[in-house]
C-alpha cells in the first residue's frame, strides 16, 4: 500500500492546483454546511492541504510518527466544529479529486490502497476528537504588541487557562482581524506558570493573517488558540547532545527548547545555527549571544547569505553551513524555518550521511 500511495501520488502532484480546487469544489457540493468552517478566500487553504497530504505520504511508511501527527490532528480540527459525518464527506470529495486528475493511471488497485489509506487516517482522527476532554480553543488576550522592525513584531498573549504545549510545539491562531483565517505559530518560551505565550511573526508575501498581526494587532484584542501540535520537542528518555536549525522566526521554538534547558539544566551540548539573508534579519542575536555566554553548554552560529565576516557570522544558506560542519550522526536535530529552508537543509544534511531518523521538523507554514 505504501508503494502504491506515494507512486500514485507522484504522478498528480505536478497537478497539485487542480487536484485542491477538485477536492474543495467535490467538498461544498456534497457537503454544501462546510463552506462555512473555512474563510471567505480559500488561497492559503489549498495549499495547506497539499501541505498536509504530501506530510502524510512521507510519513506512510513511519506508522508510529504518522499516528501522533494524526492524533494531533484530530484534536486540532475540533476547533473548526468538525464533526464525524464530516470525514466521510472529505473522504469521498478526496478520492473523487484524486480519481479525476489521475485519469487512466487510477486502477482499482490504487482505489483499494487510497480508500484504505483513508480509512486508517480518519479513524485516528475521529478516535482522538472524541477522546479528547480539553477544551477545543483557548481564548488570550493580547497584553503587548512590539513592533521590532517594519515587517516583525513579539506579540506576547494570556490565556486564563494554561495551554498544554511542550517547548518547540506549534499552536494555530486566529485573530478578530482575519475571522477563520488559522495561523500556525511557534510560542518563543517555554510554558509557564504565568499563562502568557510569546510569537515572533514577521510579514510574508501573500500573508493575510501575519501582515494583520504586525500591523493591525492591538494589546486588548482577544486571539482563539487551537491546540497544541508538533513533534520537535525534547525527548525526556534521550540525553544526546542536540542541533537545532532555525532561519528567520524559526528561531521561536528552538527559543523555547533552550528556555526549557536553562530552567532544567542540562549538561547536554547544544549548537544553534540561527540565519537569515542578512545580518538586519537576525533579529535576536544578541541576547542569544547573551544567552551562549551565560551557558557554556550553548553554541550559537549566526549565518547570513551576504558576506557575514564582519559580523562574526559564516557565509551561505542554512544547509550549506550546517552541512560543512560535517553529518552530526551523534546529534538528535531539529529544524525550523520557512518550507524551502527546511527543505533544503534536509537535503543538505542527508547529502552529507546524517542519518534521517535524526532529524525532526514540521510540516506548517508560516503564512
Amino acid at each position: 500500500m505504501v508503494s502504491i500511495i506515494r507512486s500514485s501520488f507522484d504522478a498528480v502532484a505536478h497537478r497539485s492546483d487542480e487536484l485542491t480546487q477538485l477536492f474543495y469544489g467535490l467538498l461544498f457540493r456534497i457537503a454544501p454546511e462546510t463552506r462555512e468552517l473555512f474563510p471567505v478566500t480559500m488561497e492559503l487553504q489549498r495549499t495547506r492541504l497539499l501541505r498536509a497530504l504530501v506530510h502524510v505520504v512521507q510519513m506512510v511508511d513511519r506508522p508510529d510518527d504518522l499516528s501522533v501527527f494524526l492524533r494531533q490532528l484530530g484534536r486540532d480540527h475540533r476547533k473548526f466544529g468538525v464533526v464525524g459525518e464530516h470525514y466521510d464527506k472529505v473522504g469521498e470529495a478526496l478520492l473523487g479529486a484524486l480519481r479525476e486528475t489521475a485519469g487512466p493511471l487510477w486502477t482499482r488497485e490504487v482505489e483499494d490502497a487510497w480508500t484504505g489509506a483513508y480509512g486508517i487516517v480518519s479513524q485516528l482522527m475521529r478516535e482522538a476528537a472524541e477522546a479528547e476532554r480539553g477544551p477545543a480553543v483557548w481564548m488570550a488576550r493580547v497584553m503587548e504588541h512590539r513592533r521590532v522592525s517594519q515587517d516583525l513584531a513579539v506579540v506576547r498573549v494570556q490565556t486564563s487557562q494554561p495551554v498544554p504545549y511542550l517547548a518547540g510545539q506549534y499552536v494555530s491562531v486566529e485573530t478578530p482581524q482575519r475571522p477563520r483565517m488559522w495561523r500556525s505559530m511557534s510560542p518563543a518560551n517555554a510554558p509557564g506558570p504565568d499563562c502568557v505565550l510569546e510569537f515572533h511573526v514577521r510579514t510574508v508575501p501573500g500573508g493575510w493573517v501575519s501582515r494583520a498581526i504586525v500591523s493591525h494587532a492591538r494589546v486588548g484584542d482577544v486571539w482563539r488558540i487551537g491546540p497544541p501540535m508538533g513533534q520537535m520537542t525534547l525527548d525526556p528518555r534521550s540525553q544526546s547532545d542536540l542541533l537545532m536549525v532555525a532561519g528567520g522566526t524559526g528561531l521561536a521554538p528552538a527559543r523555547a527548547i533552550i528556555e526549557q534547558l536553562v530552567t532544567e539544566g542540562t549538561d547536554r551540548k547544544v549548537a544553534l545555527f540561527v540565519g537569515g539573508r542578512s545580518w538586519a534579519d537576525l533579529y535576536d542575536i544578541d541576547a542569544l549571544r547573551r544567552s551562549a555566554q551565560e551557558n557554556p553548554w550553548l553554541t550559537v552560529v549566526p549565518v547570513v547569505e551576504d558576506d557575514g565576516r564582519q559580523y562574526g557570522a559564516e557565509t551561505g544558506t542554512l544547509g550549506e553551513v550546517v552541512a560543512r560542519y560535517g553529518a552530526w550522526a551523534d546529534r538528535e536535530i531539529t529544524v525550523s524555518g520557512s518550507p524551502p529552508m527546511v527543505r533544503a537543509t534536509v537535503g543538505a544534511l542527508l547529502d552529507v550521511g546524517t542519518p534521517f531518523l535524526n532529524i525532526h521538523y514540521d510540516p506548517y507554514h508560516t503564512d
